[in-house]
């Protein structure tokens, strides 16, 4: 009984004071903020081979908590949902005819998710495109099938279709006026394999196309490429992994080009209790804009197609990650901790005369994003079958005290669940 009364303190300790999301990426995103170096659910978007890892599998997410350019402490006091909320299963049968002895292979898996914005192809898109506003999609459906044959490898394959036509929604409620030049078409498609390739290693590769467009439906659709792969040797001397890694992509919108090379190595080791990884990467980008415009008070960006001004920005440097997660007092109870360092040469020539420079980045110590410098988190599992995880808020330890008075905004940035059955 009084376990369980830990359990329900924890589990309203993500809850209370929070405008989350869910399970999967808030690992991720708490422990290192990528998954280049180890294997975790959303690696079924990068490989769709690996969903059928997870068979009978559901997985789900109540939205992302970001602070706008226009909040301010008092107004986050307010009950405001998460954004970019979504949920998916996956389901798997067995088509062995040794079921009872334990040999479930071959196997065949279907899976599917429902409104999850795929940021890597969105990224491209400006807000607003020759006058008009870019729409939210309405569709935004993943689909999967896959199969893991008699030797253990397994197949797989994924569609990502996200659209709107017409009509510039938030939250289901229109904005402004419905017009034919508000739309919105991002398509994807890709293919996945996971290949024993010796008795300690496993390989993945995974390749394929998308096609995006936004604005008049004269401005013409654009198609990108991509191919990633990674291999995970067993090292028993660490009790852990060593992990190659290579992403190779040519990402394509109108009036964006984001071409990227990343390649890299990092290890994994299962510790008492826990778990670490770490891992280095080169960066070898490009990024190509034409008739992009970005508003330097708001930083919303804008398309017009007769524009004919250009950007290019060359992206050249290196990026060091490392996650730990352990369990603390109990078995169900998770904490993690990890972080990134970026160091990249920037070299950007602009059509502009005077608008062509060059500069050292790093990325962003703590602006609540993906992609800036350290992460902190929790977990609680419930008997290996519902595992519910939490990105908090990288103030909460300096600012626990004004819980119920002064500025603290959240707790929990990211609150992510998942269900095995």
């Amino acid at each position: 009984m009084i376990a369980n009364r830990h359990k329900l303190a924890a589990l309203g300790l993500l809850v209370f004071g929070t405008i989350p999301s869910w399970a999967t990426y808030s690992r991720v995103e708490s422990m290192g903020k990528r998954a280049d170096f180890f294997m975790d659910d959303i690696s079924i978007f990068d490989n769709p081979a690996n969903m059928n890892i997870f068979p009978n599998f559901l997985i789900g997410e109540l939205g992302t908590y970001k602070q706008g350019p226009g909040d301010t402490s008092a107004s986050l006091r307010r009950n405001i949902d998460p954004s970019n909320s979504w949920f998916g299963g996956i389901f798997s049968y067995s088509l062995s005819k040794n079921k009872e002895s334990g040999n479930l292979y071959p196997q065949i898996s279907l899976g599917g998710a429902f409104n999850r914005r795929d940021e890597e192809l969105f990224s491209l898109i400006p807000d607003s495109a020759d006058g008009q506003p870019v729409p939210e999609a309405a569709t935004n459906f993943d689909g999967f099938l896959g199969m893991t044959l008699s030797n253990g490898g397994m197949l797989g394959s994924h569609i990502y279709i996200a659209m709107e036509e017409g009509a510039n929604q938030h939250n289901g409620n229109i904005i402004g006026a419905p017009s034919p030049d508000i739309n919105v078409y991002v398509l994807r498609g890709d293919l996945g394999l996971n290949w024993p390739l010796a008795r300690n290693v496993d390989g993945e590769l995974s390749a394929g196309i998308a096609a995006i467009s936004y604005g008049p439906k004269t401005i013409d659709p654009e198609m990108s490429y991509f191919v990633k792969g990674r291999a995970f040797s067993t090292l028993e001397i660490i009790n852990g992994e060593l992990v190659p890694i290579f992403n190779y992509s040519d990402l394509k919108a109108p009036g964006r080009e984001y071409t990227k090379l990343h390649f890299g190595l990092g290890v994994n080791v299962s510790l008492d209790r826990g778990f670490f990884w770490l891992g280095a990467q080169g960066l070898f980008d490009e990024d190509n804009r034409t008739g992009m415009t970005t508003n330097t008070t708001t930083g919303t960006v804008s398309y017009n197609p007769f524009n004919v001004n250009n950007t290019d920005e060359t992206i050249r440097g290196g990026l060091v990650s490392f996650g730990i997660e352990r369990n603390v007092w109990w078995d169900w109870l998770v904490l993690r901790v990890g972080g990134q360092k970026e160091i990249s040469y920037r070299d950007v020539k602009s059509s502009i005369p005077g608008q062509s420079f060059n500069y050292i980045y790093t990325n962003p110590t703590n602006d609540g994003t993906a992609g800036d410098a350290v992460g902190f988190g929790i977990g609680i599992n419930i008997e290996e079958k519902l595992k519910v995880d939490a990105t908090l808020a990288e103030d909460l330890p300096y600012t626990f005290g004004n819980l119920f008075s002064g500025p603290l905004h959240h707790l929990v940035s990211r609150v992510s669940a998942t269900y095995s059955f």
